[in-house]
């Protein structure tokens, strides 16, 4: 993975710097030739962005030894990239002589004096070691500490008689800028910036970038030794590499994250090589910045199964194949339609078809100022199994039956739609509620198994189907509560939604896109393919029966039927007005049924329909005639676990009006004139 991430960044490197040029056959010489000959070309992807700078004051020796000059520039890219910013903490010293100066109404001109003095102290301090960079800093010393500055022709200020602590300081509060941030530079004695100078550029390098950043008090620097990534010889490791670079990975060994992971490896604290722990730094910075329309869109990311996951792509030897790959993915981003969601963006789509992509792994963790919190990982997916799924999809998106969705909700942030990145399946276990439920929506457990199925699809095996169906549960019981609880919820568990905004998720819908998925997973292979099913006698009902519904034995089909009856009893109670959710809906007490409980189950319901006239149906008779050849062959107790017999009742429930809709009217009429 963190080769994956090296080499990225090595490849976005070449194609920043050097433009449209042919790459090298060896990109690790260039890149070494850059680090020794022009490493000023790295800063830029090193140190701070100078994008947000429009101007520049620069300060230099006047004639003499008795002032220093002030002059203004406007931020130019022939400039700018001699003035490698680092910034530091709020009150700690500037790390050299390229100072952002701030300016805030509340809080006036920064940085404060305080800083300033530390800063001067820490510049006096390098001056005055033995260090190649010493005889730099000592000549920025000898301009800050003259005693007057020259602002402006008119304005030659004493900057100790005006109440000043420092020169610098004078300059900070004199110039005239008051909107956002500027930088204050130092010329050396030939007039050049900082960035011009060697010495200075090896202090930034070893000091700065390795020392500050890949190091800490406690954790030095050793060597020498060979780096884990980059396998070279000899060189010095620095111990807070990964960290430096943005890639905190501190929680790796929480079961679960990183599956498989020898808990007595420390590659969470990875000691790395200088030129390893930059190109890291690229990546976490550089490669994945925001593009897009609006800037709002990280490369190399996508919505896998509801949360965002960086795809890292490792890649083949062929440079100009990967140099193509990141052309395509930054154009892809580029032109997205602003109005485009994260729902509806796919970047697996085009990585599918590079020639350059070996493998993908996937890591969840949050994107922020470090990549961190990693909450998982998947390894190993080849584009083969990606092209596959993409033809496998195309396929499926044309699957009809009668038990699926009739009216679908492909789009949107409840979209059911199998695409690359298994976005569907953050909808197929969400749990509508609210705060209520927000706790369950966000629980490790939930994630874990999402990210078990998705594994299980991209790799080929066999998805863990006891945490599958304990979390699909936990959804089918918030939609049933939700039902209990709203008057017109009855609605909802009987038919699918639409309006004019366009198609939205029903219980009924979910419980059929349930179904949808059950058989994608099993045409996938992923789960368990019933050899044998169930066939009705009733002719009606054939047509609800099949591979599709997953029906392989009397004892599903039995609960299957008795929900199309319940929901049956669940339409004429909420046509006469009673409060339903107080009612039937409570026989299912929660959705803890067994097979046991069917039989009284049944009783319940056909007792409440001969009350209210439903059996003059001759489609509602047909379908007691029905179950009841099933119940003399099951007899008592039926065997069925409680997971499956609440699922085919659901599933039932939700077909009730379309499997009995051809006797709607008369019933409806015949019921009339019995309200029991």
């Amino acid at each position: 993975m963190l080769r994956a991430m090296r080499t990225l960044a090595l490849d976005y490197l070449f194609q920043q710097i050097e433009g449209g040029h042919r790459p090298p056959d060896d990109l690790e010489e260039w890149y070494q030739n850059v680090r020794t000959e022009s490493p000023g070309k790295l800063f830029p992807f090193l140190v701070e962005s100078t994008d947000s700078f429009d101007r520049v004051y620069v300060l230099q020796a006047g004639s003499g030894d008795s002032y220093a000059e002030l002059s203004v520039q406007d931020m130019r890219p022939e400039i700018a990239q001699y003035l490698p910013f680092l910034k530091q903490a709020p009150r700690d010293p500037q790390a050299g002589p390229i100072i952002k100066r701030s300016y805030t109404k509340e809080k006036g001109a920064g940085p404060k004096d305080k800083t300033l003095d530390s800063t001067l102290k820490s510049f006096r301090q390098i001056a005055a070691t033995t260090k190649p960079w010493a005889s730099y800093f000592q000549e920025v010393v000898n301009v800050l500490t003259r005693p007057h500055i020259k602002i402006t022709d008119e304005d030659f200020l004493d900057w100790k008689k005006a109440g000043y602590g420092s020169l610098l300081e004078s300059v900070v509060q004199k110039i005239p800028d008051n909107k956002g941030g500027v930088l204050i530079t130092v010329l050396d004695a030939n007039g050049k910036l900082p960035g011009e100078r060697k010495e200075y550029i090896r202090y930034l390098m070893e000091e700065k970038l390795a020392g500050e950043k890949y190091m800490t008090k406690k954790a030095k620097a050793f060597g020498p030794a060979t780096c884990p990534l980059c396998e070279s010889d000899a060189v010095t490791l620095l111990p807070n590499a990964l960290n430096g670079a943005g890639l905190n990975f501190k929680n790796v060994d929480r079961e679960g994250a990183f599956p498989g992971l020898d808990r007595a490896m420390a590659w969470k604290s990875f000691a790395l090589c200088a030129n390893c722990a930059d190109l890291l730094y690229v990546y976490k910075f550089h490669c994945l910045r925001k593009l897009g329309p609006k800037r709002n869109r990280i490369p190399f990311t996508a919505n896998v199964a509801g949360q965002r996951a960086l795809i890292i792509p490792c890649t083949s030897l062929d440079i100009s194949a990967r140099q193509k790959m990141l052309t395509d993915v930054a154009h892809y981003i580029e032109n997205l339609p602003e109005d485009v969601s994260d729902d509806e963006e796919n970047l697996l789509d085009i990585l599918k078809d590079e020639q350059a992509l070996l493998n993908i792994t996937f890591l969840w963790a949050d994107l922020g100022q470090s990549i961190d919190k990693v909450r998982g990982v998947l390894t190993d997916v080849p584009p083969t199994r990606l092209r596959q799924l993409s033809s496998f999809n195309a396929a499926a998106a044309s699957w009809q039956h009668a038990v699926f969705p009739q009216i679908p909700v492909t789009s949107g942030k409840l979209g059911l739609a199998p695409d690359l990145a298994l976005r569907g399946l953050h909808n197929l276990f969400w749990r509508s509620g609210g705060k209520k439920v927000q706790n369950s929506n966000n629980s490790r457990q939930l994630f874990q198994t999402k990210r078990a199925i998705v594994a299980a699809v991209y790799h080929g095996t066999s998805i863990p189907v006891e945490r599958f169906w304990h979390e699909l549960m936990v959804t089918a019981r918030c939609y049933y509560l939700q039902s209990i609880s709203n008057e017109k919820g009855v609605w909802g568990l009987l038919q699918e939604g639409q309006s004019k905004k366009g198609p939205y998720l029903t219980a009924a819908g979910w419980i059929r896109s349930v179904t949808w998925w059950l058989y994608y997973f099993r045409r996938l292979e992923v789960m368990r393919m019933e050899q044998s099913y169930f066939v009705p006698v009733m002719e009606s009902l054939k047509p609800y029966f099949g591979p599709e519904s997953g029906i392989d034995t009397e004892a599903k089909a039995y609960a299957y039927l008795l929900g199309i009856l319940y929901g049956r009893l669940l339409e004429v109670q909420g046509a006469k007005g009673v409060n339903v959710g107080a009612n039937a809906l409570t026989w299912l007490k929660r959705l803890t049924l067994r097979g046991k409980d069917l039989p009284e189950l049944y009783i319940k319901v056909r007792g409440k329909l001969l009350s209210y006239g439903s059996e003059r149906s001759g489609k509602v008779r047909e379908l007691i005639e029905e179950i009841g050849r099933l119940g003399v062959k099951l007899g008592d107790p039926i065997d069925l676990d409680q997971t499956q017999t609440n699922y085919y009742l659901l599933l039932g429930q939700s077909l009730a009006r379309r499997v009995l809709k051809k006797d709607e009217s008369q019933a409806n009429n015949q019921e009339g004139k019995n309200d029991g």
